[in-house]
């Protein structure tokens, strides 16, 4: 089975669809012969890079003002600025980028908050063997690690800066949403609520999807929001 290059994972925040695809930008050897997506690839790979060398402040995603509470888990204003300038850098096309990008962080609270009801825990140590994982990949293939490398000077920020805060972000999130996926099922198949699956096909993986997000539907539709009246102005369409 061929191996899929990891072309590259700057952007795992932007798209953050949901666990384990969590929206990076990452294309097959294949894509990459197509001029288009790597037009594409380098065009959002320079958004990102600009912005960073602007905003690398916005690295700290728990300083300046919280901007809301879901269900008295904070949102910093850096963290809800630096997913905003990722997203309008990958070319995201919105209405409203302000209500958009507090949606998502709310959805992602909301997670967190299941988490802790789960009392789902992510180790520092789970964390670094996700970025050596992900420092091992890139050295395997000099063309990604090449491209990577560029981001990082271009950005302004430097090599420790982007594994050990921006990528160690990342790393978090992804791990906690995950496990919280596995948690989420495992408990609907005890509940009976699912089929244990003999095989994982795309079906499956469909029906346990629709599950998962049917039951943070249902903790988002009950959470207690609360939007600091400095920012109520900002966002008037939420």
């Amino acid at each position: 089975m061929k191996k899929i290059k990891p072309l590259i994972l700057i952007t795992v925040s932007l798209i953050l669809l949901f666990i384990l695809a969590v929206g990076a930008f990452s294309f097959s050897a294949s894509d990459l012969q197509e001029k288009a997506n790597e037009l594409r690839f380098n065009n959002v790979a320079k958004n990102v890079a600009a912005f960073f060398k602007g905003n690398k402040d916005k690295l700290q995603i728990d300083k300046g003002d919280v901007i809301a509470e879901v269900n008295g888990i904070p949102i910093y204003n850096n963290e809800f600025e630096l997913r905003k300038g990722l997203t309008l850098a990958s070319g995201v096309q919105t209405d409203n980028i302000d209500d958009y990008i507090l949606q998502k962080l709310i959805k992602e609270k909301v997670q967190e908050y299941l988490a802790n009801k789960y009392n789902i825990k992510v180790s520092q140590n789970e964390i670094n063997a996700y970025i050596e994982k992900e420092k091992k990949e890139f050295n395997e293939y000099p063309e990604a690690k090449k491209k990577l490398d560029e981001l990082i000077s271009t950005s302004g920020m430097t090599e420790d800066e982007y594994w050990n805060t921006y990528e160690k972000y990342n790393a978090k999130r992804i791990l906690l949403f995950s496990k919280l996926y596995n948690s989420i099922i495992e408990e609907g198949i005890k509940s009976g609520r699912l089929k244990k699956a003999e095989e994982m096909t795309n079906d499956v993986q469909n029906e346990y999807k629709r599950y998962v997000d049917s039951i943070i539907d249902e903790y988002l539709k009950s959470a207690k929001i609360t939007i600091n009246n400095k920012y109520k102005d900002m966002f008037k369409g939420f």
